[in-house]
């Protein structure tokens, strides 16, 4: 729904190549190594720190369809982080607004026809 467009030199270029070609694509994952998780690292490869994470606090325990549940036991998984393309396509509309990067949507649309 929103094409970021920033200019990088030839050496951050190179390094987001490398990094590409080298990633293994055959294990995503939901909280971890997914889509905007290879979004992100790009990103780092070319200088810019995106916010792409939520982060839920869960209860031990909730009502699931009438019945109270254990969630965890073990309070190291009462929290949930995970990357989100929500949160990075408003990140990125942000930093279009700041003049970081601009919105290449209709650029890229009108090469898919």
């Amino acid at each position: 729904t929103f094409v970021w467009r920033m200019p990088i030199t030839r050496r951050r270029y190179q390094l987001i190549y490398e990094n590409v070609m080298q990633r293994k694509y055959d294990q995503f994952g939901v909280r971890t190594n997914n889509c905007t998780d290879m979004v992100v690292e790009t990103a780092a490869l070319a200088g810019i720190n995106l916010i792409h994470r939520i982060r839920l606090i869960l209860p031990p325990e909730t009502d699931v369809w009438f019945r109270m549940r254990r969630v965890w036991t073990d309070p190291q998984y009462r929290v949930l982080d995970y990357s989100t393309p929500d949160v990075l396509e408003a990140d990125l509309r942000q930093l279009t607004q700041l003049g970081i990067g601009s919105d290449a949507t209709e650029w890229y649309l009108a090469l898919k026809h």
